[in-house]
């Protein structure tokens, strides 16, 4: 293989849905081999069938490798693929930004690039966050002379390097997520996605993921507040996770289960988006981009989310950014119902900064300049 036109990725994922990062996979698979390059990607597992089909007829090559607990041991693995695959960019996705596997650029000719995918929790006490950046600050010490780039999901991302690590370097790169615009838009017909949901004129107000650090239970707690203004609501939970029952109890002890629909697993998020007054995002776990800001903005649902991450990046009306506090959620939502929003503009805000195609595109100008 020609050296020069092959693109590794390594993965740390096992694709088990075609999310937003598969779709990314996928297209920049395809404008690679446009452009005359070879794309072989790194999965710990295998992907799911779509997944894997979608790749392989637009030119990628799969390789399935699970990566050890042990640096050392993920750096012989990688050293023995390299040699085999000769690529000319590595690309590691999921993976720490500063560890010894930077080292292999010194053993090959090759540039290599992480991105930085991680969100997280705020460190709870002064010392977490001093052993924090003098973790992160040695490794950076140690591991950046390998790195050409590190490629940031968001001015978030970006700005914790300095502002938690004490990290300065030329090396960082913003390129904001995509997603798929064709995949998420305002649906016209939407009367059979209500009658799925037994619904009529009522108001809707969504929330996706059951993971506590999602939020949904700040939701539950507005919900009463918000049934004192505007008694027409129903709240959709979307998504599956680990406070289902805690999220059941909440809904009969606050004498709302009448108006609480739990939708589960939903195959098109677009179906809630589009019959949503709006989309609330209470989520405490900062998120290095929040997807479902901009599918929601996408599909022209107005969003109202707590000060969390990465949030201020992507959504468009910072005006509807609250503080983690149930009541000012309630309010929010409240006035986003009396008010409306520019949902318009927001999806034109997406197009224009979180198009999948933007994306692609930015990646592969960092690939051609470094090569």
């Amino acid at each position: 293989m020609d050296n020069k036109r092959c693109v590794l990725s390594i993965c740390d994922i096992s694709p088990s849905r075609m999310g937003s990062f598969e779709e990314f996979l996928i297209y920049i698979t395809k404008k690679l081999k446009d452009s005359g390059f070879v794309h072989v990607i790194v999965f710990r597992e295998g992907p799911i069938l779509p997944v894997k089909q979608a790749l392989i007829n637009n030119g990628a090559i799969i390789e399935v490798i699970k990566p050890s607990r042990s640096n050392l041991v993920n750096f012989y693995t990688f050293y023995s693929l390299i040699k085999r695959r000769s690529p000319s960019i590595v690309h590691f996705h999921f993976y720490p930004a500063y560890s010894i596997l930077n080292y292999l650029k010194f053993f090959f000719d090759i540039h290599i690039i992480h991105t930085d995918h991680m969100g997280g929790r705020k460190a709870k006490s002064p010392i977490k966050k001093i052993l924090r950046r003098i973790y992160y600050y040695t490794n950076f010490v140690f591991f950046d002379v390998g790195l050409d780039k590190i490629v940031c999901v968001s001015d978030f991302v970006k700005s914790k390097y300095f502002k938690e690590y004490g990290i300065k370097s030329d090396k960082l790169h913003v390129i904001y997520n995509g997603i798929n615009a064709d995949k998420f838009y305002k649906k016209d017909d939407i009367d059979p996605i209500k009658k799925r949901y037994d619904l009529k004129d009522e108001y809707i107000i969504s929330c996706v993921g059951m993971r506590r650090d999602k939020g949904p239970h700040y939701l539950l707690k507005a919900a009463p507040l918000i049934l004192k203004e505007i008694n027409n609501v129903k709240f959709i939970l979307a998504g599956e996770g680990e406070c289902q029952t805690q999220l059941d109890s909440m809904t009969e002890e606050l004498k709302i289960t009448d108006k609480v629909i739990f939708a589960g697993k939903v195959p098109d998020l677009s179906d809630i988006y589009s019959i949503s007054s709006v989309v609330v995002i209470p989520s405490t776990f900062e998120e290095a981009f929040c997807f479902v800001a901009a599918e929601a903005m996408a599909a022209e649902a107005p969003v109202v989310a707590f000060d969390s991450g990465a949030i201020k990046d992507v959504l468009y009306d910072p005006n509807y950014i609250v503080s983690v506090d149930h009541k000012l959620l309630a309010a929010k939502v409240i006035e986003c119902i009396k008010n409306g929003a520019d949902t318009e503009s927001a999806r034109k805000h997406v197009m224009n900064n979180f198009s999948l195609e933007s994306n692609v595109s930015k990646h592969l100008d960092v690939y051609k300049s470094l090569l």
